[in-house]
Formats: structure tokens, C-alpha cells, sequence
């Protein structure tokens, strides 16, 4: 909103500068953008947020800067010399979107440029003169905040006016000479025949006064917001009437704003004027607000005392009466953001001075915010992967579905139950990803093509599987893969990529203290995209909670990846949560030493390493500390179906020094028990 400031003074006596002025609207909210000095006057220019459409004209900024500076407001009067006759005919059909509307004819105008003071006077608030007649409802537009049109009465068919909708109208040519598509709830202004201008935004080409206009129809109304904001956004049309009128006008101001324009189109312009006519069938009803001067103070912050809250209240315009402990409050007409309790407190706050407000900390009660503790599983999961040289990457949750199809998902996999996305920007984002594999495989083979050689990736987040509700479930997983460059160190490192990942899970779950783990191939077990002699089960308390194993060559094919890749797939982050230890225990350091005894097995290729494994942890002993595998033999002496296992098992007492009678008798019995459960031979 750009105004004058020589206009403004007209209204309130003030001595502050531009600036200074500037400064007391921007401290209690109505902030200014820009301060231009004009040849006899200064343009302020003043950001007006949505709720204070009161000031979108000169007098509402006057009327606050009266109140912020407490100082009369010299406010606006109508008188006109002589009316003769009565006003035009106005009929309201729609009432709602119209609760007021008057007009007054002018006969005998003399249409023709304003006079330079008018001029002027526009042209320090940014709106370009055209004619006498247009620019006196432009000038009240700016002065009181209310749109006007002026109509040439002899264009009006029955010389009088009919506010309806658009029924049975599909089109409408506007002053700027577009013919725009109409629909039926939007508000016309009509003549005995025809429409003549769209309520609130713009008028008709075919009712515009001219230089050849004599006589003319003036329209002062109130239109309702909703219904010109709609009408506006629908046609694509925007006005600076539109703008005032989708906010909301003061309806009380009305037929102010008819006599003030209609009094100076007769001193400029000459003419008689008729009486008003003013249909108003949804007169304003004024709010009755209750509030307590202790909401206030406490709201504020500060005691800003009773007698501030009335008088402040008094210069916004506002009716007042005690009761109590509270005050009743009325708003004036112009004011219809003041609704609550709450919006006078704003008001007193704003008056009194944000600035002179003392700043103080809340008091309230302080806790720690509370654990979560998935949040802080996948944290030291990732802290986890990182350590041992794996990058995190983030990629988009969507997913081709063609890439489930490179995996080799049957059509049974629940994983093929995709929740598709009903706007996707490209094919390639058709769908929520159920998977994270595609996303990692893909990142292995945009660096493969870029000369990367030795690639670890780790992802951390959340798939998407349907389900029978609205929602799909999202579960978050953890995905990893290895792909291992050949070595060409003089130092040889053989093994495949496959026990490179296994450790690096293995050290996972020692970080999150799950002693429990175990990989197991289990005889149900598949995964369509891994190699069916290369992959492995995941398994925490007798629980599958995820695989690791070779990347199948199909599928390597498919993504066009080649060398040695490993893949690592936790399903469900939550499945671990469950076998984190509630607390950490802690014994002393031992004092007795250990004794180790070691054994070669033979047994037939089947037989896994945990299986013996668990045989040993099974027995009921307190002395037995570790197992670890040493050695892994096949060869001339071994039947081809065959292989030995070479286990060190260290024992220890927590109480006395083991001697070897009691070793011996336990390790025998583990060597039995093996043999017996697991028809394993003892290698000598």
C-alpha cells in the first residue's frame, strides 16, 4: 500500500519525519518497505498483511497513527450542495454475496482530465490519472478503502440495477476488452437486461463512462470476501478494487464513501445529484468481546494497568464497558479481525510497544528428552558400518518396478505387492520401494563406471510393503554390499568378498552386545537374488533376522555389474532391538588360568560350523569360556565328501586352578557328544 505523505497529515496534525514515522508503524505492525522521496511529497510504502485490510487506504493508516501517537484523528465529512429527486432502482437477489449496495445518479457531468491537485494526488500513491470521473473513485478507493464504479446511466438498460449470479451467462467482456468465461455462482452487477460489471473485481466495456459520458450511475456496495476472491482466482483477474474487496471493506463506510465521491464529482465536474439509494437487507452486527485485564497482563507479560487497556482501546476505535475484573468490549465496523479475547490482548500488546516489553525466560520444567531407542540402534549400527570402512548412502524411496524383476522375485514374494505413486515424475519413481537391494546395486554400478574398484555401501531406511489398510507398512531395514576388487598385492588375499561382509556383521552385533548370533543355511532357505551355494541366514535367538550371501550372476547380468559382490540384508531393525541386553554387566578380570585342549573333527560336507558350535555350547558347564574354528582342511586323506574342522576350546575356572583330570574329562565328553549327535570322527 503506497501513500502519501503530505495526504496523512491532512488527517492527523504529526511533526515526526518520514523516517521516524516509518519506524512507529513498523514497531506495532504494519511494516514499511520503502521510503521515496517525490518532488512536494514523500511515498511510503507499507507492507499490509491479510487481517488489517482496514488500512488499505488513507484513512485507516491515519486512524493508527492517531492511536499509536494519541492525537486526534481530523477524520472525513460528505456534503452535498443539493439533491434532487430519488436514487436509481437497485434489487438484490443475492443477498449473502451482497449485504449492501447503494447508488446515486449524477446528471449534466462534464467529463473531461482532473484538476492538477487530483492529479497529483494519485499519482503520489502509484495510480496513473485518466478522467475526472474515474479518478474521483479511485481517489475515495485510496482515501477511505472503498472501491467504487461509476457507470454511464444512458449504457444501462432500464436505468436501473440488479445484483444476481451468473445464471444462464457463460461469458463477459470486462474494461480491459477480454471476453472471459463465466460460471454460474459468480456475482453480477446487472442492468434491466444485461450484465454490466462482475461484482467486486471489474466492470463492463459496455457500460464505461467516456468523454462523452453526461450522465452517470455510482456503485458504492459490499461484496462478500469469499465470493470476490473465488471470482477473481476463477477468471484470472486481479484489480485493486479485488484486492480491498476479497479482504473486506468496512460496510458502515458504505454510503460515506457515496456521498464524499458523489459531493466532489459535483465540484469538478458539475451536475445534479439525486438522493441515495441504499438497499441494505444483512446490516452489520457488531461482536461483544469479554476480556479480563488479568488475561491481558499475563499474555503481555507486564502490568500495562486498566486505564492504558480503555484509553488504548478508545483511539483503536473500540467501545468499552467495565464489568468486573473484565472489560466488554465492542469493535468498530472496520476492525473484523477482532473476534477473541485474544486479538485485544494483541492489540493492548502492540499499542503498549513490543520494544517495551521486558524479555524473560519461561519458567517451566526441564527433563531430558526421552530415549529412542530404535534411533539409537540405527545410530550405532551405522557408527558400526563406518568404522569398519562402509559409506552411507541415501537414495529416493521410489522404485522401477522392472528392477524386482532383475532380482528375480517370484510372483509370490510379498515384495511384488508395490504401492504405487499416483503422480510419479518418471517410470523409474512409478512405486514406494520394497526393497533396498535395486538402490545399492545400482550405486555399485554408477562407480564401477567411473573407475572405483573397492566399493562398500550401507543404507539404513525405511521400505514400504502393502498391507490391508489405507497405508502400506514401513519397516525399516539395513542393506549393505561388498564388492571386492581382485588383489594384485604380492601379499595374497584369496577369500571371497562373502566372509569379508560376514565379519563385518559379525562386529556389528559384538558392538550391540547380542552374543547370540549365528549363520545358519537352513534347508527352506532361498533367496532368488543370491547365490544358492554362497548365502547364509542371519539367526539371533533361534530367529531369522536377516541373509548375506553372493550376488547371483543373473542378477549381476541384469544390473550390469561384474567381479565379486556380496550382499547383506537385515529385514527388520526392530527384530535386533528385541535381543539388546537391557543393561550391560560386568565381572572382574580372571584369576586363574585357562587350559586349552583342541580337536580335529571330520565330518561330511553338511555339517556347518554352528552346528558344532552350538553342540559345545550346549552342554551344561560353567568352565567352558571360548570356541573358535583355527582350520578347515580337505584333501588326499579325506574322503571327497568329507572335510575337517579343527576347533581350540579354552577352558577356565572362575573359582580354582583346572587341572588336566578335569579337563580332559569334559573335552572327552564333547568329543562324544559330537560324535554321537553329529556322526563325527575324531582326526588323529
Amino acid at each position: 500500500m503506497k501513500v502519501s505523505y503530505n495526504w496523512l497529515k491532512e488527517f492527523v496534525d504529526f511533526k515526526l519525519s518520514p523516517e521516524d514515522l516509518a519506524h512507529k508503524l513498523t514497531m506495532t505492525g504494519l511494516e514499511v518497505e520503502e521510503i521515496e522521496k517525490l518532488n512536494d511529497d514523500t511515498q511510503i510504502d507499507i507492507g499490509v498483511t491479510p487481517n488489517r485490510p482496514d488500512c488499505l487506504s488513507i484513512r485507516g493508516i491515519a486512524r493508527e497513527i492517531s492511536a499509536i501517537l494519541d492525537l486526534p484523528l481530523i477524520d472525513v465529512t460528505a456534503a452535498i450542495d443539493k439533491e434532487e429527486g430519488r436514487g436509481p432502482v437497485v434489487e438484490i437477489e443475492s443477498p449473502k454475496l451482497c449485504p449492501r449496495y447503494t447508488a446515486r445518479v449524477i446528471s449534466g457531468v462534464k467529463t473531461g482530465p482532473s484538476p492538477e491537485w487530483l492529479s497529483k494526488r494519485l499519482e503520489s500513491c502509484g495510480i496513473r490519472p485518466t478522467s475526472n470521473i474515474v479518478d474521483v473513485t479511485n481517489y475515495i478507493m485510496l482515501e477511505l478503502g472503498q472501491p467504487m464504479h461509476a457507470f454511464d446511466l444512458d449504457k444501462l438498460a432500464g436505468g436501473k440495477i440488479v445484483v444476481k449470479q451468473a445464471k444462464g451467462i457463460s461469458s463477459f467482456t470486462t474494461l480491459d476488452n477480454e471476453k472471459r468465461k463465466t460460471s454460474e455462482d459468480m456475482l453480477l452487477i446487472w442492468d434491466a437486461e444485461k450484465p454490466v460489471a462482475v461484482a467486486g473485481v471489474m466492470g463492463g466495456l459496455d457500460s464505461e463512462v467516456s468523454e462523452t459520458s453526461v450522465n452517470v450511475l455510482l456503485e458504492s456496495a459490499y461484496f462478500n470476501p469469499s465470493s470476490v476472491r473465488r471470482t477473481s482466482k476463477d477468471l484470472n483477474l486481479s484489480s485493486e478494487a479485488a484486492y480491498r474487496f476479497e479482504r473486506g471493506v468496512d460496510k458502515e463506510a458504505v454510503a460515506l464513501a457515496m456521498d464524499r465521491a458523489a459531493q466532489m464529482i459535483q465540484e469538478i465536474a458539475g451536475g445534479v445529484v439525486t438522493g441515495i439509494t441504499d438497499n441494505y437487507p444483512m446490516p452489520h452486527e457488531p461482536v461483544t468481546i469479554l476480556v479480563s485485564f488479568n488475561k491481558i497482563n499475563s499474555v503481555i507479560g507486564v502490568d500495562v494497568g486498566q486505564s492504558f487497556v480503555e484509553e488504548t482501546l478508545m483511539r483503536l476505535g473500540c467501545k468499552t464497558e467495565r464489568a468486573g475484573d473484565s472489560l466488554s468490549v465492542v469493535p468498530p465496523s472496520f476492525r473484523d479481525d477482532i473476534q477473541r479475547d485474544i486479538d485485544i490482548v494483541e492489540e493492548i500488546a502492540r499499542l503498549y510497544g513490543y520494544d517495551n516489553i521486558p524479555s524473560s525466560f519461561p519458567v517451566m520444567q526441564m527433563s531430558a528428552a526421552p530415549v529412542h531407542k530404535q534411533q539409537e540402534l540405527i545410530k550405532d549400527i551405522k557408527n558400526s558400518m563406518v568404522k569398519s570402512g562402509f559409506s552411507e548412502v541415501i537414495n529416493f524411496s521410489f522404485i522401477n518396478p522392472e528392477s524386482l524383476d532383475k532380482l528375480l522375485l517370484p510372483d509370490t514374494d510379498s515384495r511384488r505387492s508395490l504401492t504405487y505413486v499416483k503422480n510419479p515424475l518418471r517410470q523409474e519413481d512409478a512405486a514406494m520401494r520394497s526393497t533396498l537391494i535395486p538402490g545399492l546395486l545400482t550405486n555399485i554400478n554408477t562407480n564401477l563406471n567411473r573407475g572405483e574398484k573397492m566399493l562398500r555401501f550401507f543404507e539404513i531406511s525405511r521400505i514400504f510393503i502393502k498391507s490391508d489398510r489405507k497405508l502400506p507398512n514401513e519397516i525399516v531395514q539395513v542393506a549393505s554390499i561388498f564388492h571386492k576388487e581382485q588383489s594384485t598385492s604380492v601379499w595374497e588375499n584369496k577369500h571371497d568378498g562373502f566372509y569379508d561382509l560376514k565379519g563385518l556383521f559379525e562386529n556389528i552385533f559384538a558392538d550391540l552386545n547380542i552374543r547370540t548370533l549365528s549363520f545358519t543355511k537352513e534347508p527352506a532357505f532361498a533367496v532368488p537374488y543370491l547365490h544358492p551355494a554362497k548365502s547364509c541366514s542371519l539367526i539371533i535367538d533361534n530367529k531369522t533376522v536377516g541373509v548375506i550371501g553372493k550376488l547371483h550372476p543373473t542378477v549381476a547380468d541384469s544390473f550390469d555389474i561384474k567381479g565379486d559382490i556380496t550382499v547383506a540384508e537385515i529385514y527388520d531393525v526392530n527384530d535386533i532391538l528385541e535381543s539388546i541386553p537391557s543393561c550391560t554387566s560386568f565381572k572382574p578380570l580372571p584369576k586363574f588360568p585357562y587350559v586349552e585342549r583342541d580337536m580335529a573333527l571330520i565330518v561330511t560336507d553338511d555339517v556347518s560350523v554352528n552346528s558344532i558350535t552350538q553342540e559345545i555350547n550346549s552342554i551344561d558347564s560353567d568352565i567352558i569360556e571360548s570356541v573358535r574354528l583355527f582350520d578347515i582342511y580337505k584333501g588326499n586323506s579325506i574322503d571327497k565328501d568329507k572335510k575337517s574342522l579343527a576347533f581350540s576350546i579354552r577352558y577356565r575356572s572362575a573359582e580354582k586352578t583346572l587341572t588336566d583330570i578335569e579337563v580332559d574329562e569334559l573335552h572327552n565328553s564333547i568329543i562324544s557328544l559330537i560324535r554321537s549327535n553329529l556322526n563325527a570322527e575324531l582326526r588323529v
